[in-house]
């Protein structure tokens, strides 16, 4: 961004660089998703389940097999079983709907593949995380830029803003 090569970035807070503006967009919760006939799983998934069931993991740098799912998990003893790690969220879903495997993942993503995975309660709390975009501040009073951060929060929100843009961090 300091170099004009990217104008918008969708990231965590947490992830975006303080010399950037930034907007939240959403706050994002975690469901399970299992494939459906799955044959370990009954009308809900318990713990013990959760625990021994193979799970599918994102690691965006490769390789990673440890989240946010087994920090819950470590909070009260327990552990569970990584068999997969993937390099994003889009890719689970068709992984777990072809597999015994399951995965915890965000609410969004698993939202529009009702049908190809089953929806489950997580068996414990797991924090959700906030998707915010960012941006240069050279770019923050540009007209298409405005328009474009606009049209973005409407269509996450799925509702208008009157035109008006949402508190940024400076």
């Amino acid at each position: 961004m300091a170099r004009g090569e990217v104008d918008l970035a969708l990231t965590t807070p947490g992830a975006a660089p303080d010399n950037l503006r930034m907007r939240t967009l959403y706050r994002e919760a975690y469901i399970a998703i299992a494939r459906p006939g799955h044959p370990a799983l009954s009308d809900r998934l318990d713990l013990d389940t959760f625990c021994r069931l193979d799970h599918v993991i994102v690691s965006p740098e490769g390789g990673g097999f440890h989240g946010p799912v087994d920090d819950a998990l470590a909070a009260v003893g327990l552990s569970r079983r990584v068999a997969l790690s993937a390099p994003g969220f889009l890719v689970v879903p068709e992984i777990v709907a072809r597999s015994d495997m399951i995965a915890l993942v965000p609410t969004r993503v698993a939202a529009d593949r009702v049908g190809r995975v089953r929806l489950l309660d997580p068996p414990l709390p797991v924090p959700g995380f906030d998707m915010a975009m960012v941006w240069h501040e050279r770019t923050t009073t540009h007209p298409l830029h405005q328009w474009l951060r606009q049209r973005i929060g409407e269509l996450v929100s799925g509702a208008r803003m009157d035109g008006r843009e949402m508190p940024t961090r400076p």
